[in-house]
């Protein structure tokens, strides 16, 4: 099976009617290039409560769910399989999920994803936490038969969300972050908070931890995955794509408005090195092969 997967960036803001016009621009695009699936960052339509704004007293959700149908309507109309970041209203007082929708061929909303692991302080004072309420699921679906998943940005800290998602068959994962339109002066002390760092060459804590996550997460649980930020000024990082084996196969230009055009090939001969153990690591049994029974074995204290 094979599946063209375009992986979208724009300058995330706090007005969805310009985010809105930046998704369905980039749907067009897609559509243009043969896409079969679109995924934007995380919070593409409705921003980024605490980075692009204050917070949702005020928010305009009528304006919102508005925006949602209209992406609805045109990927049903392109029929185009989208995957967009926004977020998602509750009742009374409880705070909002920060999620993905999930839009079929159709246009039909078949499945939402909300973000698990919202960063913050246990007290819900900080960060995610401030403003959204933590997810407590996980959503697979199939597109041309790739077994397809979903996480949000700081998830990727949680090992444990790709091993669950491996043991539901997952090989596509739509992992969408924002980490972008970030103030001078933030970007600065985050700087600051990392000094120089050769190795990689990235200036912030998301440019050097979150590659290098998607990197590990891919090779670790034979995954694809799609890594669409925002492309707003002061972005850590550009979105791109990674395979199965950990290569990162493309990436587009920082801080510019795009489609990065990848393809899953189910059939495709690509390295794993941990396919012989990696079910049996997850199942708890943590070693390779088998072993074995010496008085040597057991004696850790001498030579």
């Amino acid at each position: 099976m094979k599946l063209r997967v375009a992986t979208a960036q724009f300058a995330v803001s706090s007005d969805i009617d310009a985010n809105l016009a930046a998704v369905e621009r980039l749907l067009r695009q897609a559509r243009a290039v043969g896409a079969d699936v679109v995924h934007f960052p995380e919070a593409a339509l409705s921003g980024y409560a605490g980075v692009d704004f204050a917070g949702f007293d005020g928010f305009d959700w009528p304006r919102l769910q508005a925006a949602a149908r209209r992406v609805m309507a045109l990927a049903g109309e392109l029929r185009l399989w989208t995957v967009v970041g926004s977020a998602h209203r509750l009742s009374g007082d409880h705070k909002p999920h920060n999620c993905a929708y999930v839009i079929d061929a159709s246009g039909a909303l078949v499945d939402r994803y909300d973000k698990r692991f919202c960063a913050g302080d246990a007290a819900g004072l900080t960060g995610d936490l401030a403003h959204y309420s933590s997810g407590d699921h996980f959503a697979v679906f199939d597109i041309k038969g790739v077994r397809c998943g979903v996480l949000i940005c700081h998830d990727y800290r949680y090992p444990e969300l790709y091993r669950a998602y491996h043991r539901r068959g997952a090989r596509l994962m739509f992992h969408g972050f924002h980490a972008g339109g970030l103030s001078e002066e933030r970007f600065a002390a985050m700087e600051a908070g990392v000094g120089a760092h050769h190795l990689t060459g990235g200036t912030t804590l998301p440019a050097i931890t979150m590659p290098a996550g998607m990197i590990a997460a891919a090779s670790n649980n034979n995954m694809w995955i799609s890594c669409p930020n925002s492309s707003a000024p002061r972005s850590c990082w550009p979105s791109f794509f990674v395979r199965p084996d950990g290569v990162i196969t493309g990436a587009l230009a920082p801080e510019t408005e795009g489609l990065l055009i990848s393809e899953i090939d189910l059939a495709a001969d690509i390295y794993d090195s941990t396919v012989a153990w990696r079910d049996r690591a997850i199942d708890g049994e943590l070693h390779s092969g088998v072993l074995v029974e010496d008085r040597r074995s057991r004696d850790r204290a001498g030579l």
